[in-house]
């Protein structure tokens, strides 16, 4: 038996000349793109390209002004987030939506806990908060404070959360911000399982290189609109760009000449309790010092 490719798939998504417009702002002018079952679609578009806009309408949050939505092939209204829920889609937002001082477990089922004979069933929620951390191959201790987790384990968390609603599009809007390298290469780990799963994924990066690994499908906003739709492997970095832009570009990180003056701030052997230990440098008038760790 032939396995169908993801082109020969039905939509399970698909946004239909979407319009938005704000006092003196047209945000989107007829957007339309396409998700398939067990696709990544990377969105991508400089800042006020309109991602956010549409991402906020897919989730319920935004009415759009005229345009349609269809999941599997039937309309949808998707006027609220519990909408939006119901229908099957789970966003996670770059700002975790998490309660700090509480379980992992009791975030997992806030406001849609688990009962037995009236009262909360903590040991059915803790088996499957902890079939849906193996599902995504980790072995979270459910009971655990989310405070005291990593990023990297309350993004798990979001993830499950969105699982445990039986979510068929999974939204992540720049999930790789504050994750090490070694976080983004189990986040892309954990996104093709839920591929495999044929859970449609739309994932929102500034990171070209990221979109390149991970998409299936990239849309370019610019403006507003959508400029293009097209498989991963039918572009590359630079066209990306020039779609972002709008323009042809000759180097992507240009050299610029500058004249470095004179020393702006010093600092000298600067110490601070066990914090900081005998730091030392200097900013001159027309330089970036840049700092990291």
């Amino acid at each position: 038996m032939t396995t169908p490719s993801l082109a020969t798939l039905a939509p399970l998504l698909r946004m239909n000349n979407i319009c938005k417009s704000f006092p003196g702002v047209q945000a989107l002018k007829g957007v339309g793109i396409e998700l398939r079952p067990g696709q990544v679609l990377g969105l991508i578009g400089e800042n006020g390209a309109g991602k956010s806009t549409l991402l906020k309408i897919l989730a319920g949050v935004q009415s759009s002004d005229s345009g349609t939505i269809e999941i599997e092939g039937k309309p949808v209204d998707l006027s609220t987030p519990q909408s939006a829920l119901q229908a099957g889609i789970g966003v996670i937002y770059q700002e975790f939506n998490l309660v700090p001082f509480l379980t992992a477990r009791e975030n997992l089922f806030l406001g849609q806990p688990q009962h037995s004979w009236g009262f909360i069933d903590t040991q059915k929620e803790k088996v499957i908060a902890s079939k849906l951390f193996a599902r995504l191959g980790n072995r979270l201790d459910p009971e655990t404070i989310v405070a005291s987790l990593s990023i990297a384990q309350k993004q798990i968390v979001e993830i499950a959360k969105a699982l445990n609603t039986d979510v068929r599009i999974l939204v992540m809007d720049e999930p790789t911000a504050t994750l090490t390298p070694s976080e983004v290469a189990k986040l892309f780990q954990i996104v093709n399982e839920l591929k495999a799963q044929g859970i449609g994924v739309i994932y929102v990066s500034h990171r070209l290189d990221e979109i390149l690994e991970i998409a299936d499908n990239v849309a370019v906003l610019r403006d507003g609109e959508l400029i293009d739709q097209k498989p991963i492997a039918e572009t590359h970095r630079r066209q990306l760009i020039e779609m972002m832009v709008g323009r042809p570009f000759e180097n992507e990180y240009p050299i610029a000449q500058r004249q470095v003056g004179r020393v702006r701030l010093a600092i000298e052997n600067l110490s601070w309790s066990n914090k900081v230990r005998d730091v030392s440098f200097a900013v001159h008038a027309g330089e970036v010092l840049g700092i990291t760790g």
